[in-house]
């Protein structure tokens, strides 16, 4: 009753509906290394790295940080253009939508299990420009999760814009460190995690149908051929 309700309530906002599915668990914990110990030199050279970011962080690259807090896929439209929106993609925000509650759930449970405290919580030299959950642990980075999660996703549906994909999951997962939210440690463990779990929603049966929906509207709104070329899935 209740999975009935909730695709009658999509079709009457207009969203397509989506396969009801968590997507496939993965022990992050057991995948990722451990984040430095506390008062280890590898420590102290995160922090250092939070600082060194702080020190000389510019209004543009905060206003673009504070951007990036947003968890949307729609932040690489500066990868597609001014096409690459909610309103003109609904099979597309309606997967990255469920991309995004998959990640949240896998990270919670690997922050949990490491409970690595936050940048301004070991330092009252780090001045954090937003305030998170006191329960959101530090790591992995939870965006820079998300972002390259996302990356791996639309290089698979547009490889003609891998490389700048990727380089947009760079300064997205970047961003968290200009924030003063998260160490340089974190992040790289999110761009393990993220890789990790993009691969593995492209090789889960119970996602294909809404990725190929998608990637089909994608590639056709951005005029693309139906498949990418082999040269350009290199």
């Amino acid at each position: 009753m209740k999975h009935t309700a909730l695709l009658m309530l999509m079709l009457l906002i207009g969203q397509p509906a989506m396969a009801d599915d968590n997507g496939p668990a993965v022990d992050l914990a057991a995948l990722l290394p451990p984040p430095p110990a506390a008062g280890s030199p590898a420590a102290r050279q995160d922090l250092q790295g939070v600082l060194a970011v702080q020190a000389h962080r510019t209004p543009a690259e905060i206003a673009a940080a504070q951007a990036d807090r947003l968890h949307s896929v729609f932040r690489y439209a500066d990868v597609f253009g001014a096409v690459f929106t909610p309103a003109r993609l609904p099979h597309t925000a309606a997967f990255f939508a469920r991309v995004v509650a998959y990640d949240k759930g896998e990270v919670k449970a690997v922050k949990a299990f490491w409970h690595h405290p936050r940048p301004v919580l070991v330092s009252h030299a780090v001045h954090p420009l937003s305030q998170e959950q006191p329960d959101d642990w530090s790591y992995p980075s939870g965006h820079s999760t998300l972002g390259y999660t996302e990356a791996v996703l639309l290089a698979n549906m547009v490889p003609e814009r891998r490389a700048a994909i990727f380089a947009r999951a760079d300064r997205y997962a970047q961003h968290r460190i200009v924030m003063g939210v998260h160490y340089p440690s974190d992040v790289a463990a999110g761009r393990l995690a993220g890789t990790v779990l993009g691969g593995r929603l492209l090789d889960d049966p119970a996602w294909q149908a809404d990725y190929a929906a998608a990637r089909a509207e994608l590639r056709k709104a951005l005029a693309q051929p139906a498949a990418p070329t082999v040269a350009a899935a290199r």
